[in-house]
């Protein structure tokens, strides 16, 4: 391809940690990288001595330490993992170590402390769902044959890197049967609890960022067994995100702020095209990797790209996750209360309107994330995507701030400042990435929801 002035081999749109890993490796095998970056857009709030960062699901606050150290290996970086973390499982069930609460979900009259500790988790089960406690075993037993069945297929020579997704040819889907269980865990837990359904529901919403009735077992089993395997506690993205932005800058890469993407082109020809709206600029390069919401810049595309834009309505956002950042003191948080929870306050009601809260609080003592004395509470809400254009958020708040003051007796005397602004500055940005989605069709989740073609 004939370079233009703003030509190169590859453009990532978005600066999210994905797209910046992405453009790290390949800046790093010498492929010329450009990361364009949304002007005016802060992923991370800092205000008052304090520091915020929304997340969109708690896989973001909870990362796993292979997952930091293979991240940390193939970039070049100091390694984030915990060398001993393997076989501290035994030692902690049997009473030699302090148990390590992941995060926790609290019903209407119920608080569940959930531990990467599977013996932990199943007393507080136990306690808190006691008529139907032979029940909940058998639930948690199936899914134990689940994830090994899935481990197994993992250990085989020729496994997907990027397991859990595993691809089936046509001649094994005819002859052989999938030895995983497809059961969908909408009629599984049908004759459980009202509040055991929702316990197990909110696990799945809070890791998957995916709001269905569809999940299969076996997505349930790498969720709710799998995930919480082994992660590191109070992992702070943004450190990580600035640790990988140096090595992208050293290998070469280049980093460009921009307003609004106003065309995508996408040509067989002459590549990728991007039309800003800023000075008439245009960038153009072999390929593009979005990290971007899709259904944000799907009006820039054109007709041409049709096989992109359906994948959008297969994957639609159901909500959209809306940050409050409050500065609070620590003597408010009750006892027992955990850094990171999920909370819902009606059985009965939607998740929006401030009725599901996922609430992070910054690490006691930790003064680079609030001053002395006080936590940074960061709350994310939901509400529904087709009404966030016509809400304000200052009347959305008053169902937020009911949820918050039954989590938090007397927190109204507790506080050092609410803050709204940082979402009605952001969340309309084409940056902005934390909503919450929805399944529109049934698929098997093993077998991704890429489309072969693109995927090649």
């Amino acid at each position: 391809m004939k370079r233009s002035k703003n030509g190169q081999e590859i453009i990532v749109l978005g600066f999210g940690l994905g797209g910046l890993i992405a453009g790290t490796l390949l800046a790093k095998n010498n492929h010329s990288v450009l990361l364009l970056k949304e002007n005016g857009y802060q992923p991370s709030h800092a205000i008052k001595g304090y520091r915020f960062v929304p997340f969109s699901s708690i896989s973001e606050k909870r990362f796993k330490p292979s997952l930091l150290k293979k991240i940390s290996q193939a970039l070049n970086l100091p390694s984030h993992a915990d060398s001993n973390e393997e076989g501290k499982q035994a030692k902690i069930c049997s009473g030699q170590l302090r148990k390590k609460d992941t995060f926790q979900v609290i019903l209407p009259k119920a608080r569940i402390d959930i531990c990467s500790q599977r013996c932990y988790s199943k007393e507080e089960w136990k306690r808190e769902f006691p008529k139907e406690v032979v029940h909940v075993e058998g639930f948690y037993n199936e899914l134990d044959r689940t994830q090994h069945l899935l481990q197994k297929l993992n250990s085989k020579k020729n496994a997907s890197p990027f397991f859990p997704i595993q691809e089936r040819s046509f001649m094994k889907n005819i002859f052989l049967p999938d030895p995983i269980p497809k059961e969908k865990m909408g009629p599984k837990l049908s004759s459980f609890s009202k509040e055991f359904k929702e316990f197990v529901k909110l696990q799945l919403v809070s890791w998957g960022n995916l709001y269905s009735d569809q999940f299969s077992t076996s997505f349930a089993a790498h969720i709710l067994l799998d995930e919480m395997n082994e992660l590191a506690p109070h992992f702070d993205l943004e450190i990580l995100r600035e640790e990988i932005l140096k090595q992208f800058l050293g290998y070469g890469g280049r980093v460009e702020e921009i307003d609004k993407v106003e065309k995508v082109e996408i040509s067989r020809r002459t590549g990728q095209t991007l039309s800003l709206n800023r000075d008439r600029m245009v960038f153009r390069s072999n390929s593009l990797i979005f990290n971007s919401s899709l259904h944000r810049i799907s009006s820039s595309m054109g007709k041409k790209e049709k096989g992109l834009l359906k994948w959008q309505v297969r994957i639609k956002p159901l909500y959209v996750m809306i940050p409050i950042f409050l500065g609070i003191r620590e003597k408010v948080i009750p006892v027992g209360m955990k850094d990171l929870l999920i909370s819902i306050l009606d059985l009965e009601k939607p998740y929006q309107d401030g009725n599901v809260l996922f609430l992070s609080l910054s690490p006691k003592e930790d003064e680079t994330q609030a001053p002395e004395g006080n936590r940074a509470l960061t709350v994310e809400s939901l509400m529904g995507i087709e009404q966030w254009e016509k809400t304000l958020l200052v009347d959305y708040q008053h169902g937020v701030l009911k949820h918050l003051y039954s989590l938090f007796p007397f927190l109204e005397s507790h506080i050092d400042f609410i803050d709204f602004q940082w979402a009605i500055e952001n969340i309309p940005r084409w940056s902005y990435s934390h909503f919450l989605y929805r399944a529109t069709s049934d698929f098997d989740w093993r077998e991704g929801v890429v489309p072969v073609k693109l995927l090649k």
